[in-house]
This record gives C-alpha cells, structure tokens and sequence, in this order.
C-alpha cells in the first residue's frame, strides 16, 4: 500500500517529509517496512504547537569540562600563568555547550501520550518547509517555528 490509499476522498498531499505528509486535512505519518505499515495522523483541529527543541551540545560540555579540569592541575602543581585562562575558557565552554542548538521539531496535539510525541519528532534540519505548510495550512498568527 502507499501513502494515497490512506487519504480521504477529496484530499490531497500538500507538503511531505519522508514519513512525514501534510495533507489538506490533516498530519499523517505513513511508513511502509517490509510490509508492515505504521500509521497515524494528527487532525489540523488537533494541532496545538510545533516546538523547537534546543539539545545540549555535547561535546562542547566535554571539551570545557576538560579544560577546567586541566587548567586546575595546571594551577595546583605547575603554577602556569596560562592556567587561570585555561579555566575561564572552560567554564566559557560549558555555558556556552549548555545553551544547546537545535535537534528537532517536536508536533504536539491534545490529548497525546508519550509514544505519540515521540513519533511526532522531525528532524530540525531539513524540515522547515514542511513546518511552514503546516502553519499556513492551521492559519496561526503566532510565531511557533
């Protein structure tokens, strides 16, 4: 089966991202493994936001826990001049690595569990125009990408 034998008669995809359709009624999530399909949709009248989710970078937490860690060695036993800014930096790190960038979207409706939300995650890169479709197909003065 394919994604048009799941559509209501008189409607029609406006906007996709792989699993992802935005339909003139509604949000569908269609995936087709090996036969066994997922499917779910969300009615526009349902829709209640579409949030950015920022993550912690990571990586960047590390490298200023590190230098944090270092530049404290650096101070306690060599008595470096360099150590004091080494510790800065780090500490500039790890504000900065929390703040985080964005992962994702995350599509919230009423009533929805947690499985649900976690199906309704798309990705951050690459799912703007999709994003767009949906907020002026809903028709929402707001700001919510």
């Amino acid at each position: 089966m394919s994604i048009r034998d799941k559509l209501r008669a008189q409607e029609s995809i406006m906007s996709d991202h792989d699993p992802f359709f935005a339909t003139s009624e509604r949000i569908v999530y269609y995936k087709d493994l090996d036969g066994h399909e997922e499917f779910s949709y969300i009615d526009y009248s349902r829709l209640e936001s579409v949030e950015i989710i920022k993550e912690p970078n990571h990586k960047v937490l590390v490298a200023g826990t590190l230098l944090i860690i270092g530049g404290a060695i650096m101070a306690s036993t060599l008595q470096y001049l360099t150590s004091w800014p080494t510790i800065i930096f780090g500490v500039g790190a790890m504000f900065y690595g929390s703040i985080g960038r964005e992962s994702h979207y995350q599509i919230r409706a009423s009533n929805m569990t947690n499985e649900e939300l976690s199906v309704w995650r798309l990705p951050y890169w690459g799912s703007g125009s999709f994003i767009r479709t949906i907020k002026t197909v809903v028709g929402l003065d707001q700001e919510f990408i």
